[in-house]
């Protein structure tokens, strides 16, 4: 342990001054922007049960789930194979799962014997995957937890510094045994990281100065894991869904079928839901992480492979639409996501069921419009909108992109926001909060989209040395996290103009722990805040009141438990 100790000294020795040689953001970030697509692989001795990674290990039996890997001798695992399927499916990356919560090491790693090389395999995986992915000039990334559900010293009061040294020896394995890793996906499992966020991110800085790192070091709770992005991260990283749309990098993590790691008789989603998913992640400027577990043989499941090729066949016929953009300049509806590059604006129809389209106006002006294939679509455009009329015949079930040729480089356009579908008088209007729980898809503007997948979250104190609870061992549940969040906070809208309200509608996103307990709904008058209406729950909430006029509205949370989310609050004229 000495040893490594002193190795994990020698690398830190000369962190001073390293920020002059990092990459610039925007550089480390371009190659991945431009993939949109990667393929997660969640797998290790658990296949071997067909039970969910790590997260199954208590409801199994521990020392059952911890034994497995005494008999994992996945024969079939063939790592040129796993690239090529990749390859195949439209993957631009793969990230792989070297170290999950459970401990076990999908690598040779010299810090414990719970690793890949002590299973009949013997064969380090992540070494084969990376020569691999090296040779067919795929970008090999890691995903790694800090944590260890196996080890004792993880959290422990007397030896939580035994096991964070131990922890940044598995890092540099990482990073100096495979080649350029790309990328480093670290994870949150519901308790503060074990080990300082600043130690890992300067390590992986240091071994390899143009990697990307996920936002997963720094969180206390899951909201903090899908849409903070704090100082030791690159991007967001929401998790089972895709949101809406980001300025921010971020990436939906998710799986083409219902669990991480394999499972029986699992089924792959249709083609259709899979294509939406990456189109929902291209049109609100992000990527998308795929995952498809492999068996216990080390193969992917025939009907998952089958698909992902399918998926890939899809996406070589729209290529130009997706590799290489960026999301908008329309942010993503219901029938339609949009994605442009240079003078090229493609606008792909979701809704089989329609051949025609009505956008708001834009302020560049359409030269041409054809589909992919190069077929002519008829269009109008005014300072109002523009519409597109596609061919009949010609509609894809999955989706159809026309190609809209326009006057100027789209890439000064501001994002164009879909017509509002509630007609709120607050939508899209300028929003302010005391604070939010992350930089995507948790601020302000998020209870003002019409879009209830996306939620305003109270944000963290600002008097509290977050630094201090690293490695304690208390869960995201406990009272003693909960209080590292604002006890109170309001959420305001500025309606640009002093404008009549006559009823409002509050949208309350929350689970079985949380709720709000005391609110209040306000409006500004002669610079003073006056109560409008309040109440001690919330879910849905309509009121319908005497009319007010005013041009700025406040939602004052005054008592709330857990992580409640406000997903829409919106403000509608007097009925007449």
């Amino acid at each position: 342990m000495k040893k490594y100790i002193l190795a994990i000294l020698l690398l830190t020795f000369g962190f001073q001054g390293f920020s002059q040689n990092e990459m610039p953001l925007s550089q480390r970030l371009k190659w991945w922007q431009d993939s949109k697509m990667g393929l997660f692989i969640h797998w290790g001795p658990v296949s071997l049960i067909g039970k969910e990674i790590s997260w199954s290990r208590e409801g199994y039996g521990k020392a059952k789930y911890d034994s497995l890997y005494m008999r994992f001798n996945p024969k079939k695992f063939d790592a040129k194979a796993w690239v090529a399927l990749a390859k195949a499916s439209g993957m631009k990356y793969i990230v792989l799962t070297a170290k999950h919560h459970d401990g076990f090491c999908l690598f040779d790693t010299k810090t414990t014997g719970y690793n890949i090389m002590n299973t009949p395999f013997g064969r380090d995986v992540c070494k084969e995957l990376a020569e691999a992915a090296h040779e067919a000039n795929m970008p090999i990334c890691w995903y790694f937890s800090v944590a260890d559900w196996k080890d004792p010293d993880c959290r422990n009061p007397q030896t939580n510094d035994v096991f964070s040294e131990r922890v940044l020896k598995q890092v540099q394995e990482l990073l100096t045994s495979y080649g350029k890793i790309s990328l480093l996906w670290i994870d949150f499992e519901g308790w503060p990281s074990p080990v300082q966020p600043k130690k890992v991110y300067d390590l992986a800085r240091k071994l390899q100065p143009g990697i990307i790192i996920n936002n997963r070091l720094e969180p206390f709770t899951p909201d903090e894991s899908h849409g903070y992005i704090g100082k030791y991260a690159d991007y967001a990283t929401p998790e089972g869904f895709v949101a809406g749309y980001g300025k921010t990098a971020w990436e939906t993590c998710t799986n083409m079928g219902h669990q991480w790691a394999w499972k029986f008789n699992d089924k792959p989603r249709s083609l259709k839901e899979s294509v939406h998913t990456l189109l929902r992640c291209v049109g609100g400027n992000g990527n998308l992480l795929f995952n498809i577990g492999p068996d216990s043989s080390g193969i992917f499941p025939a009907d998952f492979a089958a698909r992902a090729r399918e998926m890939g066949s899809w996406i070589t016929k729209n290529e130009p639409a997706i590799y290489g953009t960026k999301g908008g300049v329309y942010t993503p509806s219901d029938d339609y996501v949009s994605s442009f590059k240079g003078d090229k604006l493609y606008v792909h129809l979701l809704n089989s069921s329609r051949n025609d389209l009505e956008l708001p106006g834009m302020q560049a002006r359409v030269k041409s419009a054809a589909l992919v294939d190069g077929t002519k679509i008829t269009f109008t455009q005014t300072d109002k909108g523009v519409k597109l009329n596609f061919p009949k015949d010609k509609i894809d079930s999955v989706a159809t992109i026309a190609v809209l040729t326009t006057d100027r480089d789209l890439a000064g356009l501001t994002p164009i926001i879909p017509f509002s579908k509630s007609k709120s008088m607050g939508y899209a209007k300028n929003a302010t909060a005391s604070s939010s729980v992350g930089q995507f898809y948790h601020d302000p503007a998020a209870a003002f989209d019409d879009n209830p997948r996306t939620v305003w979250k109270i944000g963290r104190r600002k008097d509290v040395d977050f630094n201090q609870y690293y490695g304690k061992n208390i869960h995201y549940l406990s009272e003693e996290v909960m209080s590292l969040y604002e006890p109170s906070g309001w959420l305001e809208t500025d309606l640009g103009a002093p404008a009549t309200v006559g009823k409002i509608k509050l949208g309350e996103t929350k689970s079985s722990n949380s709720e709000i307990k005391k609110f209040e709904v306000q409006y500004q008058s002669a610079g003073k805040w006056v109560k409008l209406a309040e109440d001690t729950r919330m879910g849905t909430w309509e009121k319908t009141f005497t009319p007010v006029t005013a041009q700025k509205f406040r939602l004052v949370i005054h008592e709330y438990h857990g992580y409640f989310g406000i997903n829409e609050f919106q403000l509608f004229p007097p009925d007449k």
